[in-house]
């Protein structure tokens, strides 16, 4: 879904927010200084969507992350039995608790 930007000089802000927040609610809104784009406003929603696929994303990538370790742990031998991997952890949980 492409979004339509709204361009709109700082100086409407003052005088024409409520249309400004109309708009916003429909597509972002860009607000400009002395030209030059400065922000963008944009309904709550759609912000805090935003930061929900940013969050999902990050932990895509953290997930993909991890499976390129694997991956290049097992290419380089870098292996054990599972069950040696196991007793491992439960001698290090063991030598925690002391």
């Amino acid at each position: 879904m492409t979004q339509r930007l709204s361009i709109r000089p700082s100086k409407e802000l003052r005088t024409h927010y409520a249309q400004i927040s109309a708009e916003a609610k429909q597509n972002p809104v860009a607000i400009t200084v002395n030209g030059r784009e400065d922000i963008v406003i944009l309904e709550h929603s759609q912000y805090m969507e935003q930061q929900q696929r940013i969050e999902e994303l990050e932990s895509r990538l953290a997930v993909y992350s991890h499976l390129a370790q694997a991956a290049d742990d097992v290419r380089l031998g870098r292996v054990q039995p599972a069950q040696d991997a196991f007793s491992d952890i439960l001698d290090e949980l063991k030598d925690d608790d002391i």
